[in-house]
């Protein structure tokens, strides 16, 4: 009898391990976002600033960087390293969107293309490149589905 108790209370240990480890296991989080821009045939002026906007899919916030200016001049490239708020899923991310907003000071036409750089907690990356961009002061705003 004290062999089967036991072995009864060694299969609920294992059981249990087993629950434990699948309910706590969690899903990879972003850790980083970055976009790099390449202007194309016409710059965005030095006193043009950029907001730039990761979301969810469910339209949450879930990065960002503002206000980012200088002059980045036709077949540049610029690097900008987003600011990622909360811990968000893969998941939730994976099917969400980029927002771009331009904030010219008068008249501005960019012309650009983008690569979207997303990692997560597991060292998976998601990337993402969007080509024939353009934001004017008549136009200034973008989202596209990542």
């Amino acid at each position: 009898m004290k062999k089967m108790k036991t072995v009864i209370y060694c299969l609920a240990l294992v059981a249990m391990a087993g629950f434990t480890s699948a309910a706590f296991a969690q899903e990879p989080t972003l850790t980083s976002a970055q976009v790099k821009f390449d202007t194309t045939r016409d710059d965005k002026k030095a006193d043009t600033k950029l907001d730039v906007y990761l979301k969810t899919n469910d339209g949450h916030q879930v990065a960002k960087s503002e206000g980012n200016e200088g002059r980045w001049k036709n077949n540049s490239s610029h690097t900008t390293t987003l600011e990622v708020e909360g811990s968000r899923t893969k998941a939730e991310v994976e099917n969400g969107s980029v927002s771009l907003t331009l904030h010219p000071n008068g008249d501005d036409k960019w012309e650009f293309n983008y690569r979207v750089t997303l990692k997560f907690s597991d060292g998976s990356v998601i990337r993402k490149h969007f080509t024939g961009c353009v934001l004017t002061q008549d136009s200034p705003t973008r989202t596209d589905v990542l």
